[in-house]
């Protein structure tokens, strides 16, 4: 394996520099924000009741009232706090977000989670489980947090890739019998034991560990996790088809 060859145009220099140019901070993001003691109840039972004037806000995409226009025409006729939620979470992905962005965040999900996590739009999860991962107050958010996020990127970045050959994402490959098998994994693996194997079932029993040991990361975790558990369309679905089923599973 030649080190020197790049995958990616200009290496780590060049993702570092992307990475840090999207994390700029927004202008003035506490003009968006509410107290810290908000009444959360009141936000949820309120709804986003007209799209902003996208005219009437400023073109720089670095300005918060920008950024909270765009969120609030994506909720259109959903609650006030899962607008909210979503600011909160876009200002905490930029440096020195103010630490009311944090305060709101953390408080919207151990006062609220249970209905966020049942209504929240998949792709708001993922973020929300980015953000429990480097704003966390307990090693268990920030692990769970990050777990959680890398499992659902994967799994988009594994099945798009997937997607181009033709396949549903519900249907596996057919099978091989004998003869020569494709190219060997990269970085040198051992491929992995698709009647055998426990890798998945290890990585998916970790992270409901984590959530189910804090009570704020908790309704997320699980939700994402019996998500995982339950659609037919993502790698974890595909490869049961390939287990050998024992009796049990104790040992």
């Amino acid at each position: 394996m030649d080190l020197d060859q790049e995958n990616y145009p200009g290496g780590f220099f060049a993702l570092m520099r992307r990475l840090e140019t999207r994390e700029t901070p927004f202008d003035d993001p506490l003009s968006v924000l509410p107290p810290p003691d908000v009444d959360l109840n009141a936000l949820k039972a309120a709804m986003v009741s007209c799209a902003p004037d996208m005219n009437g806000v400023p073109e720089n995409r670095r300005n918060a009232s920008r950024k909270q226009a765009v969120i609030r025409a994506e909720f259109l006729g959903q609650s006030e706090l899962w607008a909210l939620h979503a600011v909160c979470i876009a200002i905490l992905r930029r440096r020195a977000a103010p630490p009311q962005a944090r305060q709101l965040f953390l408080r919207i999900w151990s006062e609220q989670g249970d209905a966020l996590a049942r209504e929240l739009p998949v792709r708001w999860m993922i973020s929300a489980a980015a953000t429990f991962a480097d704003h966390g107050e307990t090693l268990d958010q920030r692990l769970g947090g990050q777990g959680l996020m890398l499992l659902f990127d994967l799994i988009k970045l594994h099945d798009s890739e997937r997607r181009q050959s033709g396949w549903k994402n519900s249907v596996g490959f057919p099978r091989t019998r004998g003869g020569s098998k494709p190219d060997d994994l990269g970085f040198g693996l051992e491929p992995y034991s698709l009647p055998n194997g426990d890798l998945d079932r290890n990585m998916l029993a970790r992270l409901w560990r984590y959530a189910e040991n804090d009570a704020v990361l908790r309704p997320l975790g699980t939700r994402m996790l019996q998500m995982v558990m339950a659609d037919p369309r993502s790698i974890f679905a595909r490869i049961q088809r390939y287990k050998v089923r024992p009796a049990s599973d104790e040992q």
